[in-house]
């Protein structure tokens, strides 16, 4: 996660540096902020813009590098992006508003015209793009797609070149982007850049270093002219995946037994390697078979001392589903890995509700796909063929994805074509009861009361064990326009089995506007105050309430006497 600072000359917004999740320094000097514009990533700078860039001015360096920095103005009006527009500002800049109320205030021309721009584009690293291309892409030209190693492109690149809007009409020729892993392709068109399309095959002997690989793969590589920085992963012999994993972190390396690597063809093997590793080939070889079917060599063995390298190009980038919850509501509550999930997204999928809440984090060049309430499978099933087609996707829940949420759906429909990872987040029920202290602090259950695709007596026969079994219960779904009654039973089922005085919370909304948090009693609850939106958790027997605070005591035995220190 990248590092950010909230700093001040005077003192900085109250809550702000905690909504970010960043460090905070108030009373700073102009030095000072200087300073710390070379210890962090993301700058917020509570002073008028004159006083920040100044501050800031003899440490720029690079665009591709400096900080991202947003100047906030002490009446907190104006987040104005000063540096790293492209590389956190823009994005922590509408963050700062969302939180003060404040006006973003972004200048960069693709954002402000809301087109593309090259260097943004998830998945796509531009090796080569001069500024005139950008000014002609942010006034109007179209964008067309160069591909000539012929590989079967993502989705999101099509998408690319039909940005314009319906019935816009183009200005100027089209800016023609190369996209390959091949160096000499770039000078084809008027930008290039390259997608993780190559897999590296590595074989060594036992007494080789991770100089004698490094130097091996790049000479390699730049004898073939392909990217090196094009490698998705890289390929190994099991016995060798702990002398290649140094050389080449943070990639993923693969190994394979000899005996999957003999079933794969190759144009050059060995009677030597197979007598010493019980395979004929392992470079080649293992960059075939991890690129998977389809996969052609784009250069094949190359032959260095005590090192074997062959590169394999896969016949498409491989795709990736992100499964993100994201809390609650508020983004401060989201994981910084969830955060980084939906930066990195060429598509975002979700119910539209849930979208909304993101609004802040997204950037031109990615694309929404907003669903309605209910259309569960159609969001998985969408999500899970954009992966299959080499995009990198990321399915944006509420809470936890894995709690009622979508996360079973993907996994039932997951196949070995994408990479897929379910990012956990703060369920409604962990929120609701931080909200109110520890309601949640022993032994409970989840119950969802939507009798829509489990039967009722099903959820019936849950409420009565939890009852029995003096589990706190929370209660998730639990009424809606077409399912009112469920809630009055699911109380008076738990009821039979509680004091009339156990503690019940309704937590509403939670981390989002309208938030409302109200404890009362089992016997007291007022049903019709709650809706979807609603989280009710009922007590045990244990379960304590002082005040508006409510906690299930594990047992904890409370020392009687402090000792003298």
């Amino acid at each position: 996660m990248a590092k950010g600072v909230v700093v001040a000359l005077a003192d900085p917004p109250a809550g702000l540096a905690r909504h970010l999740a960043f460090d905070e320094v108030g009373g700073a000097t102009a030095r000072q902020i200087g300073e710390l514009f070379r210890g962090y990533q993301l700058l917020v700078v509570v002073a008028a813009v004159p006083v920040a860039v100044r501050a800031i001015a003899p440490h720029l360096s690079n665009k591709h590098t400096d900080p991202a920095v947003v100047a906030l103005d002490e009446l907190g009006r104006f987040a104005t992006v000063i540096a790293g527009a492209h590389h956190g500002g823009n994005e922590l800049s509408r963050r700062v508003s969302a939180f003060l109320g404040s006006s973003p205030v972004i200048t960069t021309g693709s954002d402000s015209r809301g087109r593309p721009a090259l260097d943004q584009l998830p998945g796509l690293t531009v090796s080569n793009c001069p500024p005139n291309v950008q000014t002609r892409i942010n006034q109007g030209a179209p964008i067309r797609i160069a591909n000539p190693t012929g590989i079967e492109l993502p989705p999101f690149l099509a998408d690319l070149e039909n940005a314009a809007e319906p019935g816009e009409q183009s200005k100027g020729p089209p800016v023609v982007l190369v996209v390959s892993d091949r160096t000499s392709d770039s000078g084809e068109g008027d930008a290039s850049g390259f997608l993780k399309t190559l897999v590296a095959g590595v074989g060594c002997s036992s007494d080789a270093n991770s100089e004698d690989i490094n130097s091996a793969v790049a000479t390699a590589f730049a004898s073939a002219g392909l990217h090196r920085a094009a490698v998705a992963k890289v390929a190994t012999i099991t016995s060798r995946i702990g002398l290649l994993s140094p050389a080449f972190a943070p990639l993923p390396v693969i190994g394979y037994p000899p005996g999957s690597l003999s079933e794969v063809a190759t144009p050059n093997p060995s009677a030597a390697v197979k007598a010493a590793v019980g395979t004929p080939s392992v470079a080649e070889a293992a960059a075939l078979l991890a690129a998977g079917a389809g996969a052609e060599l784009a250069l094949p063995k190359q032959v260095f001392p005590r090192v074997t390298v062959a590169v394999a190009r896969m016949p498409r980038p491989r795709g990736r589903l992100n499964v993100a919850g994201i809390g609650p509501g508020s983004l401060d509550l989201a994981t910084p890995r969830a955060l980084a999930s939906i930066r990195e997204a060429q598509y975002l999928v979700g119910y539209s509700g849930y979208l909304d809440l993101i609004t802040t984090l997204v950037r031109p060049s990615q694309r929404l796909l907003p669903f309605p309430l209910g259309a569960e499978i159609d969001r998985a099933e969408k999500a899970v063929a954009l992966a299959a087609a080499g995009s990198t996707v990321t399915l944006v829940t509420s809470g936890d994805p894995g709690v009622y949420a979508m996360a079973q759906l993907v996994s039932e429909r997951a196949s070995d074509s994408f990479d897929l990872e379910v990012i956990p987040g703060v369920t409604a029920a962990n929120a609701a009861s931080a909200a109110s202290g520890a309601i949640l602090g022993h032994d409970h259950a989840y119950i969802s009361l939507s009798d829509l695709l489990t039967p009722w007596e099903t959820i019936k026969s849950r409420l009565v064990a939890a009852a029995q079994a003096d589990f706190v219960v929370a209660l998730y779904n639990p009424r809606s326009e077409g399912r009112r009654w469920q809630l009055d039973e699911a109380l008076a089922i738990l009821g039979e089995r509680r004091d009339p005085n156990t503690p019940v919370l309704l937590a509403r909304r939670l981390s989002r506007p309208g938030q409302s948090v109200e404890v009362t009693t089992i016997s007291q609850v007022n049903t019709s105050k709650v809706d979807m939106e609603t989280v009710v958790i009922v007590g045990s027997s244990t379960t304590t309430r002082r005040g508006e605070l409510v906690y299930t005591p594990r047992g904890y035995r409370l020392a009687t006497q402090i000792p003298a220190p």
